[in-house]
C-alpha cells in the first residue's frame, strides 16, 4: 500500500506542478448528490476530471475538453462507447447543464464550490489534491464483521459499507487504556486504506470498490508491541497491475509507530527523517543499511549472482535492499527486496531471526529484539 500511495504522490505532484486552476464542486445530478474535482492546465485544454456519487463514494474518471473557458464537455468512455456525458456551462462560481447516459436519458446538473467548512474533521489527508477525501470521510460507515484471537487476545474486524476494505481494532480483553490509545490509530489506518480503495479507479471501467485486494495479518504481540502487515495488489488504471506490502510495529504503551530505522541502526548516522532530510536518509540507506542488511541475510541464504543475463533475480545487488519492505514477526523480521517493474516477480521475503539482528538494534528502541 505504501508503494501505491507513493505512486499517487508522484502523480499528484506532477499534476500540481503544471496545474493552473482546480475546481472542487458539489451539487446535484438529477435527484442524486454528487461531488466533482477537475483541473485545468495552462498548457493543455484537456482537464483531469473525477466525480463520485454520495451514495457510492467510488471515483469515476472522466475525459473531456473545455471550449471558450466556460463550456465543458466531460464523458466516460470505456472502450469505444461513451456511457455517460456532461455538458456544463460556467456562470460565476456555478456550473449548470445536463448529463446524458448511453441511451440519451437527460438529467439536469447543478454544481457549486464545495463548502469545506461543512466537512471539517481531524482526518489528515496526504495531498491537497485529495481534498474531497474530507467529503468521503464524512460518509464512511464501518460495521463489525468478526472477532479473532491472537496470543489469546481479541481482535475485532470491521468492513466498510461502500467498498472492500477490512481492518481490525483491539477487542474487549485489551485494557481500556490500550483501546483508547491504539484503536484511533488503527481506525486512521483503516480510513486511509478505505479512501485509497474508493479512489482506485480507471477510465477503462467503472469501479466496483475492489480494485485493491488487501490482506492484513497480525504477526507479533506482547505486552508492549503489536506487529502486523498489510499486503496489497491493485489495478487502478495504467499499463500494469502492481502489488506491495507494509509492515507496522506499534507501541501499545504510547501509540508510537516504529519504522525499521527506529528498530535497527547499522550506523550511527541512521535517520528515519525521510520527510525533512531525505538526502541524509537516502545516504544512510545506500551506504550502510543496504550493504549490511544484505550481508546479514546473505550469511544464511548464500545468494549467488545469476549467470544467465535473462535472470533478473539478482539478490546480491545492494540496490534492491536499500528500501525493502519489512514485517516484524514472532520469529524475527522479514525483509523483501524491492525490484524494478520487469523483475517484480523476484520479490521474495527472507526471515532474519532476532538473534542475528540484536547487535544492530537501534539504541533508542526501548525493547529487546525477541
Amino acid at each position: 500500500m505504501k508503494k501505491f500511495l507513493l505512486h499517487l504522490f508522484l502523480l499528484y505532484s506532477t499534476i500540481a506542478f503544471c496545474q493552473s486552476k482546480a475546481y472542487y464542486l458539489e451539487g446535484t445530478l438529477g435527484k442524486s448528490k454528487i461531488f466533482m474535482r477537475f483541473e485545468i492546465y495552462e498548457d493543455d485544454s484537456t482537464p483531469n476530471i473525477v466525480y463520485f456519487y454520495q451514495s457510492s463514494l467510488k471515483d469515476i474518471k472522466l475525459e473531456g475538453k473545455v471550449s471558450d473557458g466556460n463550456n465543458f464537455t466531460f464523458y466516460f468512455k470505456p472502450g469505444d462507447n461513451i456511457t455517460e456525458k456532461f455538458y456544463l456551462k460556467k456562470s460565476g462560481n456555478s456550473f449548470d447543464g445536463f448529463w446524458y447516459d448511453a441511451k440519451d436519458k437527460k438529467l439536469a446538473v447543478h454544481l457549486e464550490p464545495v463548502n469545506f467548512d461543512n466537512y471539517k474533521s481531524n482526518l489528515k489527508i496526504r495531498f491537497d489534491d485529495e481534498k474531497l477525501n474530507l467529503v468521503k470521510y464524512r460518509f464512511l460507515e464501518f460495521k463489525k464483521q468478526k472477532t479473532t484471537l491472537y496470543n489469546n487476545k481479541e481482535f475485532v474486524w470491521y468492513s466498510e459499507k461502500h467498498c472492500a476494505s477490512d481492518f481490525f481494532r483491539l477487542g474487549t480483553n485489551f485494557s481500556e487504556k490500550s483501546k483508547t490509545l491504539i484503536n484511533p490509530i488503527l481506525e486512521q489506518i483503516h480510513i486511509e486504506n478505505t479512501l485509497s480503495q474508493l479512489g482506485c479507479s480507471s477510465s477503462f471501467e467503472y469501479s466496483n470498490g475492489q480494485g485493491i485486494e488487501s490482506n492484513t495479518t497480525i504477526n507479533y504481540l506482547n505486552t508492549n508491541l503489536l506487529g502486523f502487515q498489510t499486503s496489497d495488489s491493485w489495478f487502478c488504471g495504467g499499463a500494469h497491475p502492481d502489488f506491495g506490502s507494509s509492515g507496522y510495529l506499534i507501541d501499545l504503551n504510547n501509540g508510537k509507530k516504529y519504522e525499521i530505522d527506529d528498530i535497527l541502526a547499522f550506523d550511527k548516522s541512521v535517520t528515519g527523517d525521510k520527510e525533512n532530510n531525505f538526502d541524509a536518509f537516502s545516504k544512510y540507506r545506500t551506504d550502510f543499511f543496504a550493504p549490511k542488511l544484505l550481508a546479514v541475510i546473505n550469511s544464511q541464504e548464500h545468494f549467488e549472482k545469476p549467470k544467465n543475463e535473462d535472470d533478473y533475480c539478482d539478490y546480491t545487488n545492494e540496490e534492491y535492499w536499500d528500501f525493502p519492505s519489512w514485517n516484524y514477526t514472532e520469529k524475527g523480521i522479514e525483509f523483501t527486496p524491492i525490484f524494478y517493474r520487469a523483475a517484480r516477480s523476484c520479490e521474495e521475503s527472507f526471515l532474519v531471526p532476532f538473534e542475528k539482528l540484536k547487535k544492530y538494534k537501534n539504541p533508542k528502541f526501548p525493547y529487546e529484539l525477541k
